[in-house]
């Protein structure tokens, strides 16, 4: 006889916002993830989500700048999704842009249930047609202490470039759920950047599925500072041969809870995929870094390479990692590697000779570290907003 499982208040009070179908059963019998799922071993959202939040309520907290400061601004237009709505007249789209807003329409995607759970919020898609060059700033501001998910759904039309900036700003306890998902069409090129701050108790989970065709482009980086728990998840489908890059850098403290999951599938062949991931872990923070190339066997002369490098600052933070190849071609280059270490002593004392205080010295090597990533990020306006966004935390 199956096991029946007991829902949570919370889980039995989120259960109470769907519609029947799939995606309510999906919930009603297997609960939110936690340690028995094998993706979610190192992050139990059961557990963290275990209070209740009632459905979601207006975003009370006063919008502010972002978090991204801009000086030579790069950004064509924006908008701005609030506790899971978005809000009409805060900020313009450029005129090529084209948002379409459609009704909630749940769905089972097996390979995720959060993202099933996001798809029972309305479908904000923006469509960048083809032969354009745009920049799009979506902010999501997140406060209180409710549950609310949003959906944002990219087109990229062929010959098309898209620099897209995403924000996540939580405040308060709230559970956020996100999903954005993009098709590049073919010879389309997108640079996304994501920046996620977190100053409350607050949950986020954000998860991304893009979808390119022959000859699309990616270059995804993820800045992510701090938070109670955190998880940024992607679950890439390469249809046609294409370039990816992937990279991301965090920032971790106090009790933070910080969890990279990754998901390349490369079915066709001759693509070529970079993933860098570098992060710093102090106190009792706990960092995540799930990684996985799927080579099938169809994906012969493959080029993926996949690297993940944390710096632990306290003897009581922990990482875990697993980067992981699965591969059935037989004509590839693709690698993986995972370091984690401390602050070299030498180098320390090195630096210390030279007149630095200890302080100095540290921060210095720690950007130096972490720099790398920043230094992949093309747009100047926006590698320069990201480091002085990296910087604010550290001080």
């Amino acid at each position: 006889m199956a096991t029946v499982l007991t829902l949570t208040p919370a889980e039995e009070e989120l259960l109470g916002t769907l519609p029947p179908g799939d995606v309510a059963t999906a919930l009603r019998e297997r609960g939110l993830p936690n340690r028995r799922v094998e993706q979610w071993k190192w992050s139990d959202l059961r557990r963290a989500a275990k209070d209740v939040r009632r459905p979601s309520a207006a975003y009370a907290t006063g919008i502010t700048s972002g978090p991204l400061k801009l000086d030579a601004d790069p950004v064509d237009g924006g908008m701005i999704i609030a506790n899971g709505r978005w809000l009409e007249g805060k900020g313009a789209l450029p005129s090529a842009v084209t948002l379409t807003v459609g009704d909630p329409s749940p769905s089972l995607m097996p390979e995720s249930l959060m993202a099933s759970l996001a798809t029972a919020a309305p479908r904000h898609t923006l469509s960048i047609p083809a032969d354009t060059d745009v920049t799009v700033m979506v902010r999501r501001l997140s406060d209180g202490a409710s549950y609310h998910a949003d959906r944002l759904h990219v087109v990229v039309g062929e010959r098309a470039k898209l620099t897209l900036i995403e924000s996540h700003e939580v405040s308060g306890t709230p559970f956020v759920n996100s999903l954005t998902s993009v098709h590049v069409k073919a010879g389309g090129s997108v640079d996304r950047h994501v920046v996620q701050k977190n100053t409350g108790d607050g949950l986020l989970v954000h998860t991304t599925m893009p979808a390119l065709e022959s000859d699309a482009r990616l270059s995804n980086t993820i800045l992510a500072l701090g938070g109670k728990f955190a998880r940024h998840e992607m679950a890439m489908a390469m249809m046609g041969k294409a370039d990816v890059k992937l990279n991301a850098l965090y920032r971790l403290s106090h009790q933070d809870h910080m969890d990279l999951t990754s998901h390349v599938d490369l079915m066709t062949p001759g693509s070529s995929v970079r993933q860098l991931c570098k992060g710093i872990a102090d106190d009792r923070s706990t960092a995540v870094f799930q990684g996985k190339f799927l080579v099938r066997r169809e994906a012969q002369h493959t080029d993926a390479k996949m690297g993940h490098h944390a710096m632990l600052l306290s003897g009581d933070a922990t990482v875990n990692a697993k980067p992981e190849l699965e591969i059935y071609a037989d004509d590839v280059e693709c690698a993986h590697g995972n370091t984690v270490g401390a602050f070299d002593p030498d180098a320390l004392f090195y630096l210390r000779q030279r007149g630095l205080s200890e302080r100095e010295a540290r921060g210095l090597m720690i950007d130096a570290f972490l720099g790398e990533v920043l230094e992949a990020v093309d747009n100047t306006a926006i590698r320069e907003a990201l480091s002085l966004s990296l910087a604010q935390e550290a001080s």
